[in-house]
């Protein structure tokens, strides 16, 4: 990726509007690849359906579940630590609202047994010591008996380089895939726990506990990939600020760009996994 124009430390502005910019286009990219919003083994939702999206980002899975619902008696609530992303609520639909709220913290009891429907999408950088119980836990107290959560992640034991040629050299993907692979160790202690995930619901007071493996198609992966690489800089240039890493990490997405143009891409894997709370649940 070019390292050319605006840069981002002196302009924290055009961080900002960047990473909103880039978790839109990710979610647009996601809905393409996986052909819904809402798992079609998921029944269908009552016009007065209400549905959670947390880490709701932008907010953006809750407009596009908005235009497809088509029901001003839905109610659509996104939860997020910082929901500055957002947009302001005066231009929203009277049916989506936005609310601050960490989803480590203690559910309030009024959004207990509440929800139809709660969607998770890309957690899995927040989940610390390979432990998700307090939002799992959390999770199941905000629904009805009955249901459903859909919790969609990459899954960073499954990432592969493809190129269009076999004689593409990759080296610079190759180190950033190594470090797909060594970081969430580093960062946050590893990712078993995603892989443990549908047995976790399952002792947890979940049934119907599916997972599947989602390959987005070849004519996303360039897209994905420099999506992918946005949000890399992204952490590099907060989280890893000043580090020897952040250095190294902001050359290779430079190099592995140019890979990509070639032909190239890290095809990151996806898991979706779809479960329904028990309904003599308390």
């Amino acid at each position: 990726m070019s390292q050319r124009g605006f840069n981002t430390e002196s302009y924290p502005l055009q961080r900002d509007y960047a990473a909103s910019s880039r978790l839109n286009l990710q979610s647009y990219l996601w809905r393409d690849s996986l052909e819904y919003t809402i798992h079609p083994t998921i029944p269908s939702l009552a016009e007065d359906a209400r549905v959670a999206d947390i880490a709701t980002g932008t907010g953006i899975w809750l407009m596009q579940l908005a235009q497809e619902l088509k029901s001003s008696l839905a109610r659509l609530d996104g939860f997020d630590i910082d929901i500055s992303q957002c947009p302001p609520q005066q231009w929203m639909p009277l049916n989506v609202t936005f609310h601050a709220w960490n989803a480590f913290d203690e559910t309030p009891t009024e959004m207990h047994g509440q929800y139809d429907l709660v969607h998770i999408r890309l957690f899995m950088i927040n989940i610390k010591n390979n432990d998700a119980s307090a939002l799992i836990r959390n999770v199941h107290r905000m629904l009805k008996p009955g249901g459903w959560l859909q919790w969609e992640e990459v899954d960073n034991t499954n990432n592969s380089i493809v190129t269009t040629d076999a004689s593409i050299k990759t080296p610079a993907m190759e180190c950033l895939l190594e470090y797909i692979h060594e970081g969430s160790k580093r960062h946050r202690g590893g990712d078993e726990w995603l892989l443990g995930l549908p047995q976790t619901l399952s002792a947890n007071g979940f049934q119907n506990v599916t997972m599947q493996s989602h390959t987005d198609p070849p004519m996303l992966r360039r897209w994905f990939y420099e999506a992918w690489l946005l949000t890399l800089q992204e952490f590099s240039t907060t989280k890893l600020k000043g580090t020897e890493q952040e250095a190294t990490n902001l050359t290779l997405i430079g190099k592995s760009h140019v890979e990509c143009k070639q032909g190239a891409a890290i095809q990151l894997g996806k898991l979706i996994c779809i479960a329904q709370k028990i309904e003599s649940s308390g």
